[in-house]
């Protein structure tokens, strides 16, 4: 038996006993470290970071867990019961040259400034639970990436493969501001047109290939598997849009 004192919304304290596998413990180790969450964040020059509480309006109302929905909200994936089950959660807010980025933080995650060039995430339950290993270094690598994305940006570059498929960028008056539209020829009957989102720029240094760009990584992520989607590489002759390093591997046609 083990006994755990875990803090609830309302910051008082319960005492939750259960087996050690229930809570994911591993056995014969008390405390468990993250390779990835126990490494530094290391902060440019030009990059400023804060850590400031959510407001109380936008978190969700919940009520003190039970002794049993605890133990299931340490076993289970995160959600937004056990986001603020634990305390209050906040977050981290990244300032760049290329934009402003705020990273979520869970209540079982906590993080410090040491210096000025350094940023340190840590687990409060010390990496004793599933819930804490998995928030420690998921929320370590989230701010890495904002770190990395207003200070350097991400970039992916696409190419098309295929004959007459062509790609140009085409920019209109809007009604508050210009426009770019990317426009695909990638054989079908009509061009294929894609709205260029708020927050990343879209390039054609060639006819046949794309770089996409931006500071948000999965923002970049998905344009880029949108641009993907409107025409995969085909399975026998490889035509279609791809990643510059993606490896398609063809099918054999049939044989007589």
């Amino acid at each position: 038996r083990l006994s755990l004192v875990a803090s609830d919304a309302c910051g008082g304290t319960m005492l939750l006993r259960s087996a050690r596998g229930a809570l994911g413990l591993s056995h014969g180790r008390v405390r468990c470290m993250s390779r990835i969450g126990r490494v530094p964040v290391k902060l440019p020059e030009a990059v400023s970071v804060r850590v400031e509480p959510y407001a109380a309006g936008s978190l969700h109302p919940i009520k003190p867990p039970t002794a049993h929905r605890l133990r299931q909200m340490m076993k289970r994936r995160p959600d937004k019961d056990s986001f603020q089950a634990f305390g209050t959660p906040h977050r981290v807010v990244v300032n760049g040259p290329l934009g402003e980025i705020a990273v979520p933080v869970h209540s079982f995650v906590d993080v410090a400034q040491p210096d000025a060039e350094t940023l340190q995430v840590s687990a409060k339950c010390g990496g004793t639970t599933r819930l804490g290993k998995t928030m420690w270094g998921t929320t370590k690598s989230y701010i890495a990436n904002a770190v990395r994305g207003v200070s350097q940006g991400f970039r992916k570059d696409l190419e098309l493969q295929g004959v007459g498929f062509r790609a140009r960028i085409e920019k209109a008056d809007g009604a508050l501001y210009p426009v770019e539209t990317l426009v695909l020829r990638l054989g079908f009957t009509n061009e294929l047109q894609l709205p260029v989102p708020p927050g990343i720029e879209i390039s054609c240094p060639t006819q046949t290939t794309i770089a996409v760009f931006g500071f948000r990584k999965r923002q970049v992520g998905m344009v880029a598997a949108q641009i993907r989607r409107f025409r995969p590489p085909d399975a026998y002759k490889g035509k279609g849009v791809r990643y510059v390093d993606e490896v398609v591997r063809l099918k054999p046609g049939k044989r007589r």
